[in-house]
């Protein structure tokens, strides 16, 4: 029976992080790849650390050799530039590749079109292509917004100035994952390596829509203060969000727009048909459970 042990780790962001303690935590030996072994801190124990020059595949295939899985969790800017990396993998031996592709729309064909989606797919053609040749396996877990990041920053609603731009009425159910149950996915993707190999997956804590959070807002902040309420159509809004990061595709700062236009979108799928926690181990919320981590956040602000 396949068994993978030696993970090799990049990244370690928010994600990373995340992921990083709960491959420690399931007995996963890890190597975590970075740029300066130097700046690195914190690392739980038995972690190793691998120095690596991501524009040289040869650095890549050194860091990697040895190891039997890849997970990627480098920045949205690094998307785009995962062939080297595929391609170290093999030739380092590596058995299995997660892609940096932990969006909520990737695999939704109605979004294929999206400047933020292209080289996501392009990606997962590229890995489809590998294991077709029998070269690497692959695993690809969408978790949709981060829900710790939802809650900490003004995502849906702004507790600061007390204001909410509502997309489509805010009725768009959205599916939603912590990182900590991205990393108990892909832990538990990696225990029964044959039901997840060459899979695309869709896991989430449990699925929002604007308009409740946005009632919760308003239930636990203080009750002396106005809401400033404004309504925008969530596919006039993509459009022009796109037609921005087309003409200017450098700019980071421009993908978010377009991120949060198509999450709040009625016209597309964002709250998936069919999880897969059950075959991962991962439980749903109940939505008590999610409203008091509304209110605790809220009670603060």
């Amino acid at each position: 029976m396949t068994s993978y042990k030696k993970v090799a780790l990049l990244g370690k962001g928010v994600l990373g992080s995340a992921v990083l303690e709960q491959l420690v935590a399931n007995g996963f030996t890890v190597t975590l790849l970075s740029r300066d072994p130097s700046n690195v801190q914190n690392l739980p124990s038995g972690v190793g650390v691998a120095k690596v020059d991501y524009s040289s595949k040869v650095s890549i295939v050194e860091a990697l050799r040895g190891n039997d899985v890849v997970i990627n969790t480098l920045g949205a800017a690094s998307v785009g530039n995962q062939e080297i990396i595929i391609d170290a993998a093999i030739d380092a031996g590596v058995k299995r590749y997660f892609p940096n592709d932990w969006s909520h729309l990737s695999n939704d064909p109605l979004a294929k079109d999206l400047p933020t989606n292209y080289t996501h797919l392009k990606v997962q053609a590229y890995l489809q292509k590998k294991a077709d040749e029998g070269l690497l396996e692959y695993t690809v877990i969408n978790a949709g917004p981060f829900f710790d990041l939802i809650l900490k920053f003004p995502y849906l609603v702004d507790t600061k100035s007390h204001s909410v731009t509502l997309f489509d009425n805010g009725e768009t159910p959205l599916s939603t994952t912590s990182t900590r149950s991205v990393g108990k996915a892909v832990a538990g993707a990696l225990k029964i390596p044959e039901a997840t190999k060459n899979r695309k997956l869709a896991i989430n804590d449990t699925v929002l829509t604007q308009a409740k959070v946005y009632e919760w807002a308003k239930k636990y902040t203080s009750t002396d203060v106005q809401w400033t309420e404004t309504r925008v159509d969530a596919q006039e809004e993509l459009d022009k969000a796109v037609k921005a990061l087309k003409e200017n595709p450098s700019d980071h700062k421009l993908i978010l727009p377009v991120f949060k236009a198509s999450a709040l979108n009625s016209k597309l799928t964002t709250a998936y048909p069919k999880v897969d926690n059950e075959l991962l181990g991962l439980p749903l919320m109940s939505e008590e459970e999610v409203e008091a981590k509304f209110a605790a956040t809220f009670q603060k602000a």
